[in-house]
C-alpha cells in the first residue's frame, strides 16, 4: 500500500482555483493499493529479493492488514480518500474465488475503498459478471441462484449480495454497442468545497492477456490519450485537482530489498511511457498490473 499527498492549490499548469476555495493550503493524504486479487488471508512473509533474510521479511497482504493499515492512515488526516489501481478480483485464493469474489467486494466495501480502476482480470469472467458485482445480486447459475453465491449470511454480510459500495472506474473500456463507457469513467470527491477527480484507466493491452470472452464486445482505447481528452469537461466541473487510477506498470530496475522501498528507475516501462504523455492537469498517478510498481 502506498500513499501520496495533494495539496489544494496548484502551480500555472494546475486547473483553475474554484471562487470562494479555501486561500490557505490543506493536504489531502490518498491511500492507493492495487492487485488485492481477492487476497483474504496473508500469504505469509515477502522479501524483494533473495538478499533478504527470510527472518526479517515481514509480514504482508490479507484483508485484516488493510484494513488495519487504513484505519491507522486515516487518523493522520480526516480529509482523506482510498482507492485501488485494479485487480481487485480475478486468480484469487479459493477463499474468494469459490464464492464468485464476492467475499473481495465485501471485504474492500468494509476497509473503505471508493474509486477503483478496472484491471484486466476485472474482465476474467466478462463484463456482465463485473457488472453484477458492482451493482449487487446473486449469481445464476442454470437459472437458479448457485450455492455459492449470496452467502452472506454465514459471515454476516447482507443477502443477496450487497455489490461493491466503491465505485470501478474505466474512462477506456467502450461498449462497443452504445459507444459509451461500460462503466463511470471518473468519480468526484470534494474535500473543504474544492473538488478531486479521479479517473480509472484500464491497460490498453488486456484484449491480449484475456480469454476473448472475457472482452467480447469492449473496446480498450489509448490511456493517456483518454485521459487528456477528459481535461477539458473536468475543467467545465470547476475539478481542482485530478487523481488517475491506472491498472498498467513497469519494473523497478535495481537491488530492491525493502518491500516499501521504490528506487524508480521505469525508464522505457509502460506506466513511463503514459505518464509521460499525460496532460499537466493531472496531479496524481496511482499505478498498478505488475506488483512492482
Amino acid at each position: 500500500m502506498a500513499c501520496a499527498t495533494l495539496v489544494a492549490c496548484g502551480g500555472d499548469d494546475a486547473l483553475p482555483a474554484l471562487p470562494g476555495a479555501p486561500a490557505v493550503p490543506f493536504t489531502v493524504k490518498v491511500m492507493g493499493f492495487n492487485d488485492y486479487h481477492g487476497t483474504l488471508e496473508s500469504p505469509g512473509t515477502f522479501g524483494l529479493n533473495s538478499a533478504v533474510p527470510a527472518a526479517s521479511r515481514p509480514a504482508v497482504g490479507g484483508a485484516e492488514f488493510l484494513a488495519a493499515q487504513v484505519a491507522s492512515l486515516k487518523k493522520q488526516n480526516p480529509l482523506n480518500v482510498v482507492v485501488g489501481a485494479g485487480d481487485s478480483i480475478g486468480a484469487s485464493p479459493l477463499i474468494s474465488s469459490l464464492f464468485f469474489d464476492e467475499p473481495a467486494v465485501e471485504t474492500l466495501n468494509r476497509i473503505g475503498l471508493e474509486f477503483n480502476a478496472v484491471g484486466n482480470h476485472e474482465f476474467d469472467k466478462g463484463p456482465a459478471e463485473l457488472l453484477r458485482l458492482q451493482n449487487g445480486g446473486c449469481k445464476m447459475t442454470a437459472g437458479a441462484i448457485d450455492p455459492n453465491s449470496c452467502r452472506g449470511a454465514a459471515v454476516g454480510t447482507p443477502v443477496p449480495f450487497e455489490g461493491a459500495k466503491f465505485k470501478w472506474l474505466s474512462a477506456n473500456v467502450i461498449a462497443t454497442a452504445t459507444g459509451k463507457p461500460l462503466l463511470p469513467a471518473y468519480g468526484v470527491k470534494t474535500f473543504n468545497g474544492v473538488k478531486v477527480a479521479f479517473i480509472g484507466m484500464t491497460l490498453k493491452a488486456t484484449p491480449g492477456i484475456v480469454t476473448p470472452s472475457g472482452v467480447a464486445g469492449l473496446e480498450f482505447r489509448d490511456e493517456a490519450q483518454t485521459v487528456n481528452a477528459l481535461v477539458p469537461e473536468l475543467r467545465a466541473q470547476g475539478i481542482e485537482s485530478i487523481v488517475v487510477l491506472v491498472h498498467e506498470g513497469g519494473f523497478q530496475t535495481g537491488t530492491l530489498g525493502d518491500i516499501n522501498a521504490c528506487e524508480g528507475n521505469l525508464a522505457g516501462s509502460a506506466i513511463a511511457g503514459i505518464v509521460k504523455q499525460l496532460d499537466n492537469a493531472v496531479d496524481l498517478v496511482v499505478s498498478g498490473h505488475t506488483h512492482a510498481a
